[in-house]
């Protein structure tokens, strides 16, 4: 039973909840649904802390997103890579550089394309397209769960409880994330996002044909 992974989900479960109860309860309702940056301005709003809490906090925040992009930076290239290797995508992407033992190949264009987003668009657009992505992609990893627990070669080392129930409760989380991003984010980046997803699936089609054609002369 993987432990530590359940332990981390509530603690930051819990953490998070006390952050929101606690900013809420610093800053009057109205100015917390306007602010750009809530957490730093809502601690301004104490006495003995004032614009000192929220320039910490700010720093604290780039320290956690910076993080939080170290980690995508780590995972995300490993995925095309994997997907290359399994001749599910371009043969360039499964190259490793010989002396870090690295997806270099796919890091580099993922960097660049990166900065090339970030040069022919605003934050909110690439918020938008990337947050629709995100939660569409899990609402089909979670839905293809479903799929593996019917297979007979499907023997993990650990189910979880309540399986059906915890698959649809993260289906649907997923689906009200996707709903609310058409709420708030802008027009063109949701297109964008749109686009990548409806090319997405007969793309993997044609590369998975691919492979098995491949996979047969071999």
């Amino acid at each position: 039973m993987p432990r530590a992974l359940i332990g981390s989900c509530l603690l930051v479960l819990v953490l998070y909840t006390l952050l929101a109860l606690v900013i809420s309860g610093l800053m009057p309702f109205d100015k917390l649904a306007n602010s750009e940056t809530p957490i730093s301005d809502a601690l301004t709003w104490i006495p003995a802390l004032g614009s000192t809490a929220g320039i910490f906090v700010a720093i604290t925040a780039m320290i956690v997103i910076l993080g939080s992009l170290s980690s995508c930076v780590m995972y995300q290239p490993r995925l095309e890579y994997a997907m290359a290797k399994d001749n599910l995508f371009f043969k360039c992407f499964g190259h490793v550089h010989p002396k870090y033992n690295t997806p270099d190949v796919s890091i580099i264009l993922q960097g660049a394309l990166g900065i090339f987003f970030i040069f022919v668009s605003d934050l909110t657009s690439l918020l938008g397209y990337f947050t629709l992505v995100m939660c569409f992609k899990n609402t089909l990893t979670f839905g293809s769960i479903i799929w593996c627990r019917k297979r007979d070669d499907y023997k993990p080392l650990w189910r979880t409880p309540a399986f059906g129930l915890m698959t649809t409760l993260a289906i649907a989380s997923s689906l009200i994330l996707v709903a609310s991003t058409f709420v708030w984010a802008p027009i063109p980046g949701l297109i964008c996002a749109v686009i990548v997803i409806a090319t997405g699936l007969p793309a993997y089609a044609f590369w998975a044909k691919r492979s098995r054609q491949l996979n047969a002369l071999s």
